[in-house]
């Protein structure tokens, strides 16, 4: 018993630490892709594509990870489409509020670069990064949460139709097999 309430509250607590992480960093993710649908859209417009590309991305996830009977090519494809939105708007909203960023620029070497480059170059590592930590925490707990799938295994029957010891038997194979690979079993 005790063992089965510590399985539950570890359960518990893996499923809440994946779960605020991805809600954290996707708020911040969101605000931050705000400002990138601003340019070209009122705030109130914004802040609905802005939620709505994070959504989107854990859908497409989701759908990815579980779902069987999906196009796999149109779900990878909106996937891979919603990330890259959200990264370039991650980094926009990096790149117009850079401020202070010499310490950085000379711990990596950058210093005979141009400061347009240098800019550049720490505004994707700052954004771009958002939404691929976002949704790799919601993979992580997608892959948690899906249940394994169980092996059936198939228990020897003896002659009269028992679990139990088996007889041996030869077992002559037909050349025709249906499309799964099951063979037909003849002179028993």
């Amino acid at each position: 018993m005790k063992g089965t309430a510590k399985n539950k509250w570890v359960h518990a607590f893996v499923i809440g630490t994946f779960v605020s992480l991805y809600f954290m960093v996707s708020i911040i993710s969101t605000i931050h892709v705000i400002d990138f649908f601003e340019m070209s859209n009122p705030t109130w417009l914004a802040v609905s594509l802005a939620i709505a590309f994070e959504i989107g991305a854990a859908a497409s996830l989701a759908a990815i990870v579980i779902l069987e009977k999906t196009s796999r090519f149109m779900v990878w494809s909106l996937f891979i489409i919603l990330t890259l939105m959200q990264a370039m708007g991650n980094t926009y909203y990096a790149f117009t509020n850079l401020e202070d960023y010499m310490g950085w620029i000379e711990l990596f070497g950058l210093v005979e670069s141009e400061p347009l480059v240098q800019k550049r170059i720490l505004s994707i590592v700052s954004g771009a990064i958002l939404p691929i930590v976002a949704l790799g925490f919601i993979k992580s707990l997608v892959d948690y949460i899906r249940p394994e799938e169980q092996n059936k295994t198939v228990q020897p029957v003896d002659d009269l139709g028992f679990l139990g010891e088996t007889v041996e038997k030869e077992v002559k194979t037909s050349p025709e097999e249906d499309q799964f690979g099951a063979q037909n079993i003849n002179n028993i």
